[in-house]
């Protein structure tokens, strides 16, 4: 049992949150919001660090990514479905040209969704405005290490979201909205695709199929132009979002265990490094997480890092994930029984489960480039992803101190054990 952990470690953990929440506010990515609330986990780490074991690493990143880029996709679906109405209403060069950029400007919104949303690859970043981020480090070594070999990696995100307007105002409904928007990016090129095959094989039945009338206007165009519009809201400055849950819990946890570990250095165990890292940009696709695991990749390699990410810590039940960034990246079996063995060292509840559509956390670019990583998410879907998640009711009074107590000492358990 992690009995040293008490819950003043959670405690103290709650009033990083709620330091940042009042005295910052939300924080998008790319914002100087979102370095303040960096600048005060760095504080934090430094007052139990100093501040030579503390660094901060810039980073570019687009925050029009991700999410962030469904107007541009809205905006290209209803160029698309004009495109295509005009076809056959014109004669000569025109409807072919119709067609053919009523499917580039169609097939561009599903690409996007595939490359940006669902694999995690950067797509549309390279059209997209460039702001800088930062990662903040702070590092511990056991007591007399003259080397290292082993690095742990402890981790959370101080970057808020934007809100998303849908499920705010519909609830469950969101999930009808969200089926909507995918049903259109993928209604819109098939539709084009047919038109085109029309016009190619001189077939006006086919032609007529492949073009939009009132049935497909009314559903699903019109109502995917409209989600992918407003699906998201609270640009301005900062955001409105005030992000305590996701994830200021994950990087406040990371200093309240080094706030332990730097009183109790005993139970870091021997020639061991650990790494307490607050990533900036995790909700413009996980850029902070995806930066860092590049930058210092070789080194991760040469001493066996192992990772252990914090993800929206609301729960007393703690999941830990097998997979991640939408099931299509799959975590170290071998981190994730390290983790179920620390949760059952420690005495907490846990359940081992698999990463579902949306779900993506900073441990995922770490398993990407072959590194030992999982994320603990304890978080109850759908009841908690209703009441704040991605909403301005993320404040600190989302978070209890049982479920922030339960990683500490599962998390401790981890250390102590040298990430096995």
């Amino acid at each position: 049992m992690a009995e040293m952990i008490t819950s003043d470690d959670a405690q103290y953990a709650y009033d990083i949150v709620k330091t940042i929440c009042t005295e910052v506010g939300p924080g998008l990515p790319g914002t100087p919001q979102e370095r303040e609330r960096a600048a005060v986990i760095g504080k934090e780490l430094e007052s139990h660090l100093g501040a030579g074991n503390v660094v901060v690493e810039e980073f570019t990143v687009a925050p029009g990514a991700l999410l962030g880029g469904l107007p541009i996709s809205a905006f290209m679906i209803l160029v698309a479905a004009l495109l295509n109405i005009s076809v056959g209403r014109t004669s000569g060069v025109l409807p072919w040209l119709a067609a053919i950029a009523a499917l580039v400007f169609s097939i561009l919104p599903l690409l996007s969704f595939v490359l940006e949303f669902l694999l995690g690859r950067e797509f549309v970043d390279q059209f997209l405005k460039k702001k800088q981020s930062v990662n903040v480090i702070g590092t511990l070594r056991s007591p007399g290490a003259k080397s290292v070999k082993r690095l742990l990696i402890l981790s959370g995100h101080h970057d808020s979201a934007l809100e998303h307007t849908w499920l705010r105002l519909l609830g469950y409904g969101f999930f009808v909205a969200a089926a909507t928007l995918l049903i259109g990016f993928v209604a819109m090129p098939v539709m084009s695709i047919i038109q085109l095959t029309g016009l190619i094989a001189g077939s006006p039945g086919i032609l007529h199929t492949g073009t939009l009338g009132w049935p497909m206007l009314v559903y699903p165009i019109v109502p995917c132009i409209i989600s992918a519009l407003f699906f998201s809201g609270g640009r301005k400055n900062g955001g409105i979002v005030p992000g305590a849950v996701d994830n200021l819990s994950g990087s406040a946890l990371a200093v309240a265990l080094c706030r332990f570990l730097v009183k109790n250095p005993s139970y870091i165990p021997d020639d061991t490094e650990i790494r307490f890292i607050s990533f900036g940009s995790e909700e413009a696709g996980l850029r902070g997480s995806r930066r860092y695991a590049e930058r210092h990749l070789e080194e991760l390699k040469h001493l066996d890092a192992r990772v252990l990410n914090f993800e929206m810590v609301a729960h007393p039940e703690i999941g830990i994930l097998t997979s991640d960034a939408n099931g299509t990246v799959k975590h170290s079996p071998e981190m994730v029984e390290s983790a179920v063995a620390a949760a059952e060292r420690a005495g907490v509840p846990y359940k081992v489960t698999s990463a579902s559509l949306g779900t993506g956390t900073d441990a995922a670019p770490f398993s990407q480039a072959g590194l030992k990583a999982t994320a603990l998410l304890p978080f109850r879907f759908p009841q908690q992803w209703l009441t704040f998640y991605h909403q301005r009711s993320d404040g600190p009074e989302a978070l209890t101190i049982e479920p922030l107590l339960n990683v500490l000492k599962l998390a401790f358990e981890w250390v102590r054990n040298g990430g096995e």
